[in-house]
């Protein structure tokens, strides 16, 4: 009898080692929403394309563990899985988290318009909307910590306080709900992840927190590269080559988003003047987002530029926003077994 029950004990382990030993994988959902306009939806049709591209070529996940879902199927055709309605929306993240085990890492990628109102903030998709409670409900089922949501909508910093938990990793487009109603951050997101150095180690995907330092960086500059002339009609002066291959992507069917010629067609960009008000903000816009990321699960996003100044998150410390960031490798998980982190406790 009891060396039937060392044989069970001995095959106990061996069973519980090797569930261990298999190899961590990541799962990425890239939901985009109902565009409205045309050039919107062309919009969110090459981010969510460049996103499919970026995760299964760069970041090395089998197209198998990517579902993108679109506001129309056949805008991307081989790609999309699915039209995003908020039912079919639910039904890929409840698919995916029941793949989904310790270890493993999931990421979520959200394009599109949003809305925000009090305490809930929505995505809008085809037909009634994905609020952030929704999400944080969804959420709430993962098995794993290493859980990462890039919100690149307006109202996206409504995700903040529903979501946030320790070691989870939060970045949004906005910090308040007056940001505007267009969000072009993801731009700049998948741009920095398309041209970041390869993580030490020379092993494939983007270090998230190179990823999101890059991008809320580039984002604010791009806007403050933008003037509008004091003529007849309007004309906008973009200063730089590529901020006006950006406005001609953007704007380049609105008649009313006129750009003026250059002076000097092939000037690159140049660092935009900051410092106190003068002459250099005459006419200038203003940037409507300003980028944040919490992974200390304060509930509270942090974010570069703040008071004209860009000062890069470092994550130093595991009470500092960016730590988690620091060690997150888009398409690498961690394979950190434990079990997610409780939300940190309200002060009263």
């Amino acid at each position: 009898m009891r060396r039937v029950a060392c044989v069970a004990c001995v095959l106990a382990l061996s069973l519980r080692a090797g569930a261990e030993d298999v190899a961590a994988k990541s799962y990425a959902l890239v939901v985009a929403g109902d565009g409205g306009e045309a050039h919107f939806s062309a919009n969110y049709r090459d981010w969510s394309r460049r996103l499919h591209a970026l995760l299964t070529t760069r970041c090395g996940i089998p197209s198998a563990q990517v579902a993108v879902l679109m506001e129309q199927k056949d805008a991307l055709p081989g790609i999309a899985v699915a039209v995003s309605t908020k039912e079919n929306v639910v039904a890929a993240v409840e698919a995916t988290l029941a793949r989904l085990v310790p270890g493993d890492q999931l990421l979520v990628f959200l394009i599109g318009h949003g809305h925000e109102m009090g305490t809930t903030a929505k995505l809008c998709l085809p037909g009634p909307d994905l609020s952030n409670h929704d999400l944080a409900a969804l959420l709430a089922r993962a098995p794993t910590n290493e859980v990462v949501v890039v919100g690149g909508m307006c109202g996206s910093d409504g995700l903040l306080d529903p979501c946030s938990l320790p070691g989870r990793v939060l970045i949004t487009a906005t910090n308040s709900a007056t940001e505007g109603n267009e969000a072009y951050f993801m731009e700049f997101f998948i741009a920095a992840c398309e041209t970041s150095a390869t993580p030490p180690g020379g092993t494939n995907g983007v270090n998230l927190l190179d990823a999101f330092n890059a991008a809320a960086t580039a984002c604010p500059k791009w806007y403050l590269r933008q003037y509008l002339e004091d003529s007849k009609p309007p004309a906008w002066r973009i200063d730089g080559k590529q901020s006006r291959l950006l406005w001609q992507k953007f704007y380049g069917t609105i008649p009313e988003k006129l750009m003026k010629a250059p002076e000097d067609p092939e000037a690159e960009d140049a660092e935009p003047q900051l410092g106190e008000w003068g002459p250099h903000w005459m006419g200038r816009r203003m940037p409507t987002e300003h980028a944040q990321l919490d992974d200390n699960g304060d509930r509270t996003g942090s974010a570069i530029f703040v008071q004209n100044r860009f000062i890069p998150l470092a994550g130093a410390s595991t009470e500092e926003d960016g730590s988690h960031a620091l060690r997150t490798i888009i398409g690498q998980p961690r394979g950190d077994r434990q079990a997610p982190a409780a939300p940190l406790v309200r002060e009263p």
